[in-house]
């Protein structure tokens, strides 16, 4: 375990005991970058409390102000976000059922929700501080990724590798749209490759991290999809190509029943002609 990780846990345990002695609170979780051994030195610290019912505003500012915490705005979307000793600290408050619930329709309807989907690999790769047998109980659920969880994806996924108007942006010059499209289709790529390597998603802030864990991926991918960013756009377009080829390649292999003609058709168009004339003819 690296520095930076390790301090971040061991802050998070002695937050854990304190928070375990609230009424209500059956579990706490540490999550984010610290659970993933992500973090880094920008990198705060996250927590969730779980609870047997769904916890008022006035209970999150008292347990805010027992941490010694900065009051958080509660009701205005920052009520997880809070400040200790200079520090960013998210503690973030779920119901038991609710946290259920959302695991219910990753595992048991197979929603390609992707805040669903960061749920429970959040689930699937936090520690548990407290509360550790209701944690477990979760992790073993989540650690079986559903095979038709995976073709959904799939099937809604692959149709977005199209490269046309990747390709109309790097000959128009036109850098905004060229770089959007082209950040659209990464992520794209990367929601794929989670899927067929039965990965949850654990938000686009990790995409490059968790790539490098994939085990069935292009060759050398994290690399060229940076370059991308750095290299002129047609030749970028060109590589962004190569790469969606080798990893319909790898669709293939593992799901060959799969209908990927849709995404092959996007891949493999052709470069769009230039019309410095009308190609029509008059009738008259």
């Amino acid at each position: 375990m690296d520095h930076q990780t390790k301090w971040r846990l061991d802050a998070a345990r002695m937050l854990a005991e304190k928070l375990k002695g609230v009424d209500g609170i059956r579990a706490v979780m540490a999550a984010g970058s610290a659970a993933r051994g992500y973090s880094d030195v920008y990198s705060g610290l996250e927590l969730i409390a779980y609870w047997d019912r769904p916890p008022g505003a006035e209970e999150k500012r008292a347990i805010a102000r027992e941490l010694g915490a900065s009051c958080p705005e509660i009701g205005r979307g920052h009520e997880s976000a809070l400040v200790m000793n200079g520090f960013p600290v998210g503690l973030r408050h779920q119901s038991v059922s609710g946290e259920e619930g959302v695991l219910d329709r990753v595992l048991k309807d197979f929603t390609t929700d992707l805040n669903d989907n960061n749920v429970a690999d959040t689930v699937r790769t936090g520690i548990p501080l407290y509360g550790e047998e209701l944690v477990r109980e979760w992790q073993g659920r989540a650690s079986e990724y559903p095979e038709k969880l995976a073709r959904r994806f799939l099937g809604e996924y692959l149709p977005h590798f199209r490269l046309r108007q990747l390709q109309f942006a790097a000959r128009r010059n036109n850098p905004a749209a060229f770089y959007n499209i082209l950040s659209n289709i990464q992520s794209s790529l990367f929601i794929v490759l989670l899927a067929l390597n039965g990965s949850y998603f654990p938000t686009y802030k990790w995409m490059f991290k968790r790539l490098h864990e994939l085990p069935a991926k292009p060759e050398n991918l994290e690399w060229r999809l940076r370059e991308m960013y750095r290299e002129p756009p047609a030749k970028a377009a060109g590589r962004m190509q190569e790469v969606l080829e080798e990893t319909l390649e790898l669709v293939e292999a593992q799901y060959p029943d799969l209908d990927t003609e849709s995404a092959r058709c996007g891949v493999d168009q052709p470069l769009p002609e230039r019309f410095s004339e009308s190609p029509f003819k008059s009738d008259r």
